[in-house]
């Protein structure tokens, strides 16, 4: 161990890789711009590599490159999908073409041409992680004629100054391209395009042609171990600080990976200051280091695999972290060229057959692989055909908003003429429609449904341009009715752009669709939690409504089919309705609530929303009843309604859902309050079960619901907390039957 090293470029690989695998868990925000390092990293070696050898050959060169980069990258890609297709449950329908522009080194370019967004972390492919591969590629294809280029300039020149100078200006313009674009707004182009990229490489590169030439630069107070020591701990505190805090929705993110990138930079110069012996905890950074490419390369298929497997959060990040490590260790020993030990020989050599094995089962797969080309080309097709509709609908929805005045000033007059015509109203609604590329193939399904609606959707949109959009119908005064958003399939928006989109909205009563196929990404936990904050906000569970409906969907599982289209018209329908039935019922209940029914009612309804959506059926079945509601029923509210009455009828209903919950005391108290009388208490919930039971005697009714509210329910609308229109029809037999039972 007397041979000196520069072990601190390890360091920095490591931390690096470390950055890149927690980010792909979702645990470091900003472990994307550790391969800001990584290419920094890979344009430095390369130069210093090069300049080490007394003649540079591109065949070796070449060559090198094909064992060391693209046969573990061959390997990992065919053992990935023969694993992938042995589990039937993954239909991975871009498998041909994606397949083939990693294996061509163009999988950054067809993730653009596809619209996917990395920083979306959609696990829907074990290789959304090989666009960086593919960049890395086509920078070792062009660097030999890089290299000699500027090579031949020296000695033509006789000027070691002119290729130093010349890669620095390279660096510098690719720094300002990279910002200019990064301006422009899709942060997507930013990230895959070769171009933009370059900046990282260049200035590697520049910084290798300086190092190779003149040496470090780094001046001599600064060399001294207790400052250039501080220095560096600097450099890897504020490299970790990104990595943990700075989002891709960040508005400096450009100017943050240029200076990551130049950090880079500063490292190596500070870590090629000391070279020394390896203690054993360097050598352990060594090992690690030596195989960070293979666990690059091994993650993402781990992680695409485990999404299959409920598991704890910190178990999956502890499989995914050594099974990478480990799996990249074995791919390094089995495609270890150079190994000779003889004691290993037999392990290497069944280990090798298994790996073999399993890569032309892969390879065979790859090539029997069902292409959907021509499926998504009827789809585009279809696309461009609704694109036309959407045109002439839109100029239809202008002429009809120019000619007709009235609006939903009539809302009160329309509820006093009752449920009955609700249906046609909600038909009749301008409702505006802006979606992506799934509202645009549902756009005629929507058309049937909402025939005076107005829809714009277009291929690839994000809700980032919403705002926007609106703005501009305002302007044309197209902007008149309740919207319906889908988007998320192409990457979330912040909170704070969705806050803009309800501002521009104004009053209006807002549905949003959520997505299907967002087991890791959580766009539908974030609008949930987003139209639980809004009072007209409210969320079309479109993914709960057509799960296990493969029929729905093409191979994507995100575009519809013509049944997913009406599926999904009316799953925005019926949305719609209840809203507007809510209304509906609340308003008749104040309304209702002004007057007493006769001190001889026969019954009494206390309830919340559970009561409120049900009312129309349960107002069947009980003609003569009194119903309370309140959709922020509290304890103190029930038992003041209780008390407000002259003389309680002779049976007592009280129907709450799991937004309120009454203690056993609480329980007791409303007992007390009702003796003498029938009680029927309605829960939804194992908890209010379980203390009612105490409770029940023969004028206490324990009426139970729990089982309708569970998770599993077909009781249960879209949104998973109302019942739907069986539910109610459901829940008003059950009322009735206990009662005649009683």
């Amino acid at each position: 161990m007397n041979k000196k090293y520069i072990i601190g470029i390890d360091y920095i690989r490591l931390i690096a890789c470390i950055g890149v695998l927690l980010y792909h868990l979702t645990v470091l925000k900003g472990g994307f711009l550790a391969v800001c390092v990584f290419f920094v990293l890979s344009g430095y070696l390369s130069c210093v590599s090069a300049f080490k050898k007394k003649e540079f050959s591109l065949k070796e060169y070449y060559l090198n490159k094909l064992k060391r980069l693209y046969i573990p990258l061959l390997v990992v890609v065919m053992v990935s999908i023969g694993v992938v297709s042995l589990i039937s449950s993954i239909n991975w329908m871009n498998l041909k073409p994606e397949t083939f522009s990693v294996l061509f080194g163009y999988n950054n370019f067809w993730q653009l041409s596809a619209n996917l967004d990395y920083f979306a972390k959609h696990v829907n492919s074990p290789f959304m992680h090989l666009w960086y591969i593919s960049i890395l590629f086509q920078f070792d294809l062009v660097f030999p004629f890089i290299y000699l280029g500027l090579r031949k300039i020296e000695k033509v020149f006789k000027k070691k100054i002119i290729p130093c100078l010349i890669t620095v200006i390279l660096a510098i313009v690719s720094c300002i391209y990279f910002y200019i674009v990064s301006r422009q707004g899709n942060i997507m182009v930013t990230y895959y395009d070769t171009l933009a990229r370059a900046f990282s490489l260049l200035l590697g590169l520049s910084l290798g042609f300086i190092h190779s030439y003149y040496g470090n630069l780094v001046p001599d107070l600064f060399k001294q171990k207790k400052y250039s020591k501080l220095i560096i701990i600097m450099y890897v505190v504020v490299l970790i600080y990104s990595f943990v805090f700075i989002r891709a929705d960040f508005k400096l993110l450009a100017i943050i990976m240029i200076i990551d990138s130049l950090i880079a930079c500063r490292l190596i110069e500070y870590v090629s200051l000391n070279k020394r012996g390896l203690s054993i905890f360097d050598m352990g950074c060594k090992s690690l280091s030596s195989v960070t490419y293979e666990v690059y390369l091994v993650q993402y298929p781990i992680i695409f695999l485990l999404q299959l497997v409920k598991i704890n959060i910190l178990l999956k990040v502890l499989i995914v972290v050594i099974g990478s490590f480990v799996l990249g260790y074995l791919l390094r020993y089995i495609l270890d060229f150079k190994y000779k030990d003889i004691k290993l020989k037999y392990l290497k050599i069944a280990l090798s057959i298994l790996v073999l094995g399993f890569t032309l089962f892969g390879g065979y797969k790859f090539v029997v692989a069902k292409d959907y080309q021509k499926e998504m080309d009827v789809l585009e097709q279809k696309m461009a055909e609704n694109e036309e509709l959407v045109k002439r609908k839109q100029e239809e929805y202008a002429k009809m908003l120019s000619e007709k005045k009235d609006n939903w000033a009539s809302t009160i007059e329309e509820l006093e003429e009752g449920e009955s015509n609700l249906e046609d109203k909600v038909h009749e609604l301008p409702l505006v429609g802006i979606g992506d590329s799934v509202m645009l193939g549902a756009v005629n399904g929507l058309y049937k449904q909402f025939p005076n609606s107005y829809v714009d959707a277009k291929i690839s949109r994000t809700a980032w341009s919403v705002q926007d959009i609106i703005v501009d119908l305002k302007s044309k005064k197209l902007f008149k009715g309740p919207v319906v958003l889908n988007l998320g399939t192409n990457g979330d928006c912040s909170n704070k752009c969705k806050e803009a989109i309800l501002a521009e909205c104004g009053d209006r009563e807002i549905f949003w669709v959520n997505v299907t196929n967002d087991e890791d990404v959580h766009v539908n936990d974030r609008l949930l939690n987003f139209a639980n904050q809004h009072d007209n906000v409210h969320l079309i569970d479109w993914n709960s409504a057509s799960e296990g409906h493969d029929e729905y969907f093409y191979a994507d599982g995100i575009h519809l089919t013509s049944k997913g289209i009406k599926a999904y018209s009316e799953v925005i329908y019926n949305s719609v309705y209840e809203v507007y039935l809510e209304n509906f019922e609340k308003e008749k209940e104040e309304i209702l609530n002004q007057y007493k029914e006769d001190l001889t009612s026969k019954y009494l309804f206390i309830g919340n929303e559970i009561l409120i959506n049900s009312f129309d059926k349960l107002h069947e079945v009980f003609t003569d009843a009194k119903y309370i509601t309140d959709k922020e029923f509290t304890y103190e509210k029930v038992i003041e309604s209780i008390k407000n009455e002259e003389l309680l009828p002779n049976n007592i209903i009280l129907e709450f859902d799991n937004s309120i919950s009454f203690n056993k005391e609480e329980y007791q108290e409303i007992i007390n309050l009702c003796q003498n009388k029938k009680l029927y208490i309605v829960v939804t919930n194992n908890h209010e079960k379980n203390i009612m039971k105490e409770l029940v005697s023969d004028n206490v009714v324990l009426i139970d619901l729990s089982n309708m509210f569970s998770s599993t329910s077909d009781y249960l609308d879209i949104d998973g907390i109302h019942l739907n229109e069986n539910g109610n029809i459901e829940l008003s037999k059950i009322l009735k039957n206990n009662i005649e039972e009683n």
